[in-house]
């Protein structure tokens, strides 16, 4: 297996089709913005978000033998990066999750210091398969959501 890292966020034909079958319970995307995606792709069936990628973040496509199996994407957000992940449906329970993910964090170079954070819907059907992946990755849960290098924050209001 082999990442790649994009410069921009793009999402392709496979993509878009995973997001179709499970957008709404694993990733909270409504039909409306499904549907601006498949308008957004055209012809070509390449969604290139030009103006939604920013430096910060790392887009990376999950390759083997050349082909696309999946994608971790981590967006920044104020003080942590957002983790979002999926394999795609005929390349699951191979292990590609799992190493893609630690392949991701090695490159990007977060896998020390930085905090990393990712959410599992109640509703995914895919809870117990990315638990196991972020635990075998050494995030921890807390709070309801799993985090990489947590870290507390202390506020205090006069």
């Amino acid at each position: 297996m082999e990442i790649v890292r994009q410069p921009i966020r793009q999402i392709d034909e496979i993509e878009y089709e995973h997001f179709k079958k499970y957008g709404q319970n694993s990733y909270g995307m409504s039909a409306e913005e499904l549907k601006g995606i498949f308008v957004e792709m055209g012809e070509e069936q390449v969604y290139s978000a030009d103006a939604h990628s920013y430096g910060e973040d790392f887009y990376y496509d999950l390759r083997v033998d050349g082909q696309t199996v999946g994608k971790v994407l981590l967006l920044k957000l104020a003080r942590v990066y957002q983790l979002d992940l999926m394999v795609f449906d005929p390349f699951k329970d191979k292990g590609y999750a799992t190493e893609g993910l630690r392949l991701a964090l090695e490159q990007s170079d977060l896998k020390e210091g930085h905090t990393v954070r990712a959410g599992i819907p109640p509703t995914s059907p895919h809870q117990e398969a990315v638990r196991s992946v972020l635990e075998k990755n050494g995030f921890e849960k807390r709070n309801g959501l799993y985090y990489l290098n947590f870290k507390k924050r202390y506020v205090i209001n006069h």
